[in-house]
């Protein structure tokens, strides 16, 4: 056991009247950015518990008095291997219910999925941390010590209850995807501004997000800055919205946004099984990024079928010099009237051409039902099995089949 108190000894008549506030910690390790927070917030730590352990055993043995601390931090990696999420779930609960510190759990590089996180987070506590560099550990954890703390509606990301939406007249037995490949690379091109690029690619990451065993992000690979207009909205569609300034990250429902390419090292560093990068309009591409976009392992080219687009639409296929026969080329259309569709397919002629259904919400999935035939080499699917909640209604094919 370590104790040990860093207090500001700055004798500014402000920080003089502000409450000291305690702290114990609780990890494998040393965590040196949580020790940054500390340090910059005059915080006390009274404990700091630096090892393996099983979290009955800490709690009745080495941490029977923190009646009189602010936060509790708990790192999941200092009890994974030795307490079962039951235990650790167990022991949660009852700390909630007893005492009134605020509880802030890191669970470092854990996934949007995860069922220990998914309790927590029914249970009440939001405060939950999953960054995996320091510059997201330090945006999150400076979030969990503020005053209000992660919200509902921030911690939301972590539910598990995607497939409430379903009929309640069945019952899901299973429903699945498997990754095929990982780290794979997706550019998104508008043949020119205001087209849909940005809502297209949003749309991407939203199908994976929904999907709790794979993980997306969306880099913004061009000069608008269109993504970090967001970081001041607290909420979307009932998503709760994070900034995290150091690593250039908006965050909404778990989505994952970045801003700055520049930050590219930090963000392949998390190691994602999807990049998407929305690389903007063809005109303001330079030759090396439009190299870039034809690069990726999927591409996809938004465009519209408006007279005036045409002439954009052909400066695009003359700067990549496109031919129908680039492996893994998609171009989707948006705002395309169902009875014009038939022509444009026989005017693309062998390319692959898709039609977005109306999206006037960036934010609101469409088009999954294609987005699933397109990423089919990457992602296998174990379809819905469902059983009828009545289960003695007559199944024709279910008695027909018993007959073979």
């Amino acid at each position: 056991m370590e104790e040990e108190n860093i207090v500001n000894t700055n004798s500014q008549p402000e920080i003089a009247k502000k409450k000291i506030e305690k702290l114990i910690y609780v990890g494998k390790s040393r965590n040196n950015i949580l020790e940054t927070i500390i340090a910059e917030q005059n915080i006390v730590v009274i404990t700091r518990l630096l090892n393996e352990y099983n979290i009955t055993d800490i709690f009745r043995e080495d941490l029977r008095a923190i009646n009189n601390v602010d936060y509790l931090v708990l790192d999941l990696s200092a009890f994974v291997n030795s307490s079962s999420n039951e235990e650790i779930l167990k022991n949660l609960d009852k700390l909630r219910g007893n005492f009134e510190f605020k509880i802030i759990i890191i669970a470092s590089g854990f996934r949007r999925g995860n069922e220990l996180l998914a309790q927590c987070f029914y249970m009440g506590i939001y405060n939950l941390v999953t960054a995996s560099t320091d510059s997201q550990m330090y945006d999150q954890l400076k979030i969990c010590f503020s005053e209000r703390g992660m919200t509902y509606a921030q911690a939301s990301q972590f539910r598990l209850d995607i497939l409430s939406q379903k009929s309640s007249s069945t019952s899901i037995i299973k429903t699945e995807y498997q990754k095929i490949k990982q780290d794979v690379s997706i550019g998104v091109l508008s043949v020119t501004r205001h087209i849909g690029a940005t809502t297209w690619a949003i749309n991407l990451l939203n199908f994976f997000n929904e999907i709790p065993n794979v993980k997306a992000c969306l880099i913004e690979a061009n000069k608008h800055r269109d993504i970090e207009t967001l970081a001041d909205v607290t909420e979307i569609n009932k998503m709760g919205v994070e900034h995290f300034p150091l690593a250039k990250e908006v965050r909404i429902g778990g989505m994952e946004l970045f801003y700055d390419i520049s930050k590219i090292g930090d963000i392949t560093a998390q190691k994602y099984d999807f990049y998407i990068y929305d690389f903007g309009e063809t005109e303001e591409l330079t030759d090396t990024e439009l190299a870039s976009f034809l690069n990726k392992d999927i591409k996809f080219i938004v465009l519209g079928s408006c007279l005036w687009e045409y002439k954009y639409i052909s400066n695009t296929f003359d700067k990549l010099r496109l031919s129908d026969e680039q492996d893994r080329l998609y171009f989707i259309y948006n705002f395309v009237k169902k009875e014009d569709q038939k022509n444009i397919r026989s005017q693309m002629g062998n390319f692959n051409v898709y039609f977005n259904e109306y999206q006037p919400d960036p934010f609101e999935l469409k088009s999954k039902s294609y987005l699933e035939e397109i990423l089919r080499r990457y992602l296998s699917q174990s379809y819905f099995e469902e059983e009828s909640k009545n289960k003695n209604r007559f199944n024709l094919k279910k008695l027909l089949k018993g007959r073979k």
